[in-house]
């Protein structure tokens, strides 16, 4: 054996364009077949055959962080539409040229958990109807500028380190009454989604709001998704300094 086991740290999973955060307990669907006895008198050696007939998936579970956010409520109660959605699991950015796992299902169970003994967390339940999709060639991912980002006073903020199409985890500290950001993402291949809505290449997404207070911290992704590929997926982590705006 010459290669080794990679952590799987980081594994995300998406709901068509949306990546979903804080997950944790994630259990990939297991795939079994029913085996269907195929004996007959004149087997040779009179050895029992099997032959295998109905494939079950069972549904993929995962708990995640409950925060309260617009999209977490979204999901919550996705439940009740029966929606077939694109579900994908995508293994950790440092997995070569990415893998990834797609297949369509509905939500089927999505439970509040706040006993106070935890924090609060989302148990989730997905299911697989049909064969599930392996890709392991990722998608081209950012162009070159990559991405920009500005609060809702038209301030620039950096990212650090600087941004970079093989770079996956970024910091921008924004100021310190900073309320929004938008993100303008470059793509050349591909379709863009920036915090699960779809964004052309070179525009602006909507203001995306940021958690309030000094030291608060807001996670956005930026997923690039493209036919029969591996998404590659972005995470910016924004926190609230202690800056406020300059002013005019």
């Amino acid at each position: 054996m010459t290669e080794q086991a990679k952590c799987t740290i980081g594994t995300s999973v998406m709901q068509n364009g949306l990546v979903i955060g804080e997950l944790y307990d994630l259990a990939f669907p297991e795939t079994t077949a029913e085996s269907n006895d195929t004996s007959s008198q004149n087997n040779s050696g009179g050895v029992k055959t099997t032959c295998v007939g109905w494939i079950e998936n069972a549904p993929m579970s995962f708990k995640v962080f409950y925060t309260g956010s617009t999209a977490q409520e979204t999901l919550r109660t996705a439940i009740y539409d029966r929606d077939f959605d694109t579900w994908t699991v995508v293994m950790p950015m440092d997995f070569g040229n990415n893998v990834s796992y797609a297949w369509s299902g509905q939500i089927s169970k999505c439970t509040l958990v706040a006993d106070g003994s935890a924090p609060a967390y989302l148990d989730m339940e997905v299911t697989v109807n049909g064969r599930i999709s392996t890709y392991t060639t990722g998608a081209a991912g950012l162009t070159s500028t990559f991405f920009s980002i500005e609060d809702d006073d038209a301030n620039s903020l950096t990212p650090s380190p600087a941004a970079s199409a093989s770079v996956y985890e970024y910091d921008v500290e924004t100021y310190s009454n900073s309320v929004s950001v938008k993100i303008t993402p470059t793509a050349t291949a591909g379709t863009i989604y920036v915090d699960g809505t779809k964004v052309g290449t070179g525009v602006a997404s909507s203001a995306i709001t940021l958690n309030s207070g000094i030291g608060a911290v807001t996670m956005v992704s930026i997923a690039v998704t493209d036919i029969n590929k591996a998404p590659k997926i972005y995470w910016i982590r924004f926190r609230i300094g202690t800056t406020a705006q300059p002013q005019p």
